[in-house]
């Protein structure tokens, strides 16, 4: 049987690196969110919550649409 140990040590490095970016992402995402001064303690919350719940796509959400969204400060 021959081992294609090149390959493994490959596919180990890039999954290395793709959970360090989505750590790095994690992170920032947590970060941004709590320091934001748009959102209250409520929204914070939320944004953690979906932070936590949806790790790669929670702090995407955040810096796509989260940090510049219009925010209503009057009932319609």
């Amino acid at each position: 049987m021959i081992e294609d140990t090149g390959a493994a040590w490959i596919g180990l490095i890039v999954v290395w690196i793709l959970a360090a970016i989505q750590l790095v992402l994690f992170i920032a995402g947590l970060i941004s969110v709590l320091a934001s001064k748009r959102y209250t303690g409520g929204g914070k919350f939320l944004w953690v919550v979906v932070i936590f719940a949806l790790p790669l796509l929670g702090p995407l959400g955040w810096f796509i649409a989260g940090r510049t969204a219009q925010i209503r400060t009057t009932a319609p």
